[in-house]
């Protein structure tokens, strides 16, 4: 539960840098470069926290889909911080990875014990 709460602060923090950084909206109170290095920091420490707590919570499903794709969208983020060229093909295939891992999950466990044909007959 501490690593999920930390993490969801470590979330919130590197969302309110993030906005910083790509609209410097706020810029007057905080540095750009600092802003991204806290954005990078906080990012990294969110979601490493979070894969540490879905990992210990047994009551909901671990999905390495999302966890790629979320990879794959921070790092895009950090390239495009850094104005690399052809930053957005790695955003869009990590957007594009997670948005596929809310439809599929390979390691699902199938709660349903009937089957279709008796569900229609009760």
């Amino acid at each position: 539960m501490l690593f999920k709460r930390l993490g969801s602060i470590c979330f919130a923090v590197a969302f309110l840098l993030a906005i910083v950084v790509f609209t410097n909206y706020g810029g007057n109170f905080i540095p750009r470069y600092l802003a991204k290095t806290g954005m990078i920091i906080f990012g990294g420490t969110a979601l490493l926290m979070n894969l540490i707590s879905f990992r210990f919570d047994k009551s909901s499903e671990n999905n390495p889909v999302y966890w790629i794709g979320s990879v794959g969208v921070f790092v895009g983020l950090i390239l495009k911080m850094n104005r690399v060229p052809f930053n957005q093909f790695l955003l869009i295939a990590g957007i594009f990875i997670v948005g596929l891992s809310f439809f599929y999950n390979p390691f699902a466990k199938n709660n349903s014990t009937q089957k279709d044909d008796e569900l229609l007959d009760q």
